[in-house]
């Protein structure tokens, strides 16, 4: 029974940190955009939910403590965010929000230690199907909240009150729909992703359906990851060497290819915001202006910036910038470390293991990279994608770590190192591939 409880939280934390559940709490005033704090109901829900996350990481204390070390560099990017409240122009509300942020990683480390990877998709894959059910409900049957009626008229945002986060929220919700094959069923599998393609269609959003494909080539490409070195170096020269030409054709004919999606060459004034930002960065280079002490619509630092533009910017639409404006080099140094090592794992992880499951890790790792390169920010409280990828990170350092004790325990790995002794190298058996924690489907079935 308190399996099942735990589980049905588990999906309902996600739902709540995906904004969904609280959209329509927060009201649409300008002050509840920058202080949310000051949502007496809000706050209160968001205590009682980190309260039971609190309850579930003591129940299970060992799992998450073995899990710290695997998650080292996030959490020294959230206690930076902490720290930070130390040069923060506004250091209250710098303290609040941070220790918020502490409290979303402290979750994801606890949903990538507390459940393997199949029960982990199939449990997010239940979060996107519900998401996007309520979302098509709200659409058709409460259209006043549902449909955009102001800024992008008839485009829908769901229960996500922004056409963009739904069609984000939905790349993802078929991503991990994509990769639960073998863990739900095909008929429930087959209509999710279904109902996500058509509300990422009916979101409007532009960014989404190229992101999309841009998943799709790399999960093909992938498979090359898995050849034999011999095979392996000659065909990532050769994709890297069309990467280049790629990467080349689009910023020579970039405004092209921009009007054809229907787009300007400021990506919609982005690039007016990337230069507006940029001044505000290098006042304040190596420790930023404090996490969350910039964006404050026409008050504090970020006036001059809403001044230039016109308009009050929310976020630089870059994590990167935001990272760089609120945690200055040291926090984007961080990050990069902690997203390289990461990123590495999941090539191990793939390398090691044939199952699709495998792919996950890479796949919401280079979502997470081509996103936030013109969306933001990459570190918030409350949270669903920055609790997602800090579980990726737990959950490809776990495996390949099991990976690694299960290949060294087995016969070929024993003959391996009894061939190196013996210095006969001709002679040396094929290597195990080994295994990545328990990847098989079938690991994920019985999983509410």
């Amino acid at each position: 029974m308190l399996n099942l409880l735990e589980k049905s939280f588990t999906v309902l934390m996600l739902l709540y940190l995906s904004s969904g559940l609280t959209g329509f709490l927060a009201g649409d005033s300008p002050f509840n955009v920058w202080r949310l704090e000051d949502n007496p109901l809000l706050l209160a829900i968001q205590a009682v939910m980190y309260g039971i996350t609190l309850g579930f990481v003591v129940l299970h204390w060992r799992k998450f403590i073995s899990a710290l070390r695997a998650s080292g560099w996030v959490v020294a990017l959230a206690l930076l965010a902490v720290a930070s409240t130390l040069w923060s122009s506004d250091p209250a509300f710098t303290l609040r929000r941070s220790l918020v942020v502490v409290a979303t990683t402290m979750f994801g480390i606890y949903f990538g230690s507390r459940y393997q990877l199949p029960r982990q998709l199939r449990l997010l894959a239940w979060t996107f199907i519900l998401l996007a059910v309520l979302s098509a409900a709200c659409a058709l049957w409460l259209p006043q909240y549902g449909i955009d009626k102001q800024l992008h008229r008839g485009d829908w945002q769901g229960i996500l009150g922004q056409k963009n986060l739904l069609g984000k929220a939905m790349v993802v919700g078929m991503t991990v729909l994509w990769s639960v094959q073998g863990v739900l069923p095909r008929v429930l599998r087959m209509a999710g992703l279904f109902l996500c393609a058509a509300l990422m269609l009916m979101s409007g959003s532009r960014a989404a359906p190229v992101v999309l494909a841009a998943l799709l080539l790399l999960a093909a490409g992938y498979r090359i990851l898995r050849a034999r070195m011999n095979t392996l170096v000659p065909l990532v020269i050769l994709l890297l060497t069309t990467g280049a030409g790629a990467a080349f054709f689009t910023f020579r004919y970039r405004a092209l290819l921009l009007s054809s999606l229907g787009r300007e060459v400021t990506l919609t004034g982005r690039t007016k915001i990337w230069t507006a930002v940029w001044g505000a960065i290098s006042s304040h280079m190596v420790l930023g202006h404090g996490f969350a002490g910039f964006w404050a619509g026409l008050h504090g630092e970020s006036a001059p910036v809403s001044a230039m533009l016109g308009f009050v910017a929310r976020h630089a639409h870059n994590g990167f910038l935001d990272l760089w404006l609120e945690l200055g080099i040291a926090g984007l140094a961080v990050f990069a470390v902690g997203y390289l090592q990461a990123l590495g794992n999941g090539l191990r992880m793939l390398r090691m293991s044939p199952h699709r499951l495998a792919l996950w890790p890479l796949q919401y790792l280079a979502f997470m990279l081509i996103y936030d390169l013109a969306e933001g920010p990459i570190l918030r409280q409350n949270n669903l994608y920055w609790a997602l990828y800090v579980a990726v990170v737990v959950s490809a350092a776990q495996a390949v770590r099991v990976g690694r004790q299960s290949r060294r325990a087995s016969p070929a790995y024993a003959r391996l190192q009894r061939g190196i002794r013996e210095q006969q190298p001709d002679h040396l058996p094929r290597r195990s591939p080994g295994r990545v924690g328990d990847l098989h489907p079938e690991a994920g079935r019985g999983v509410a």
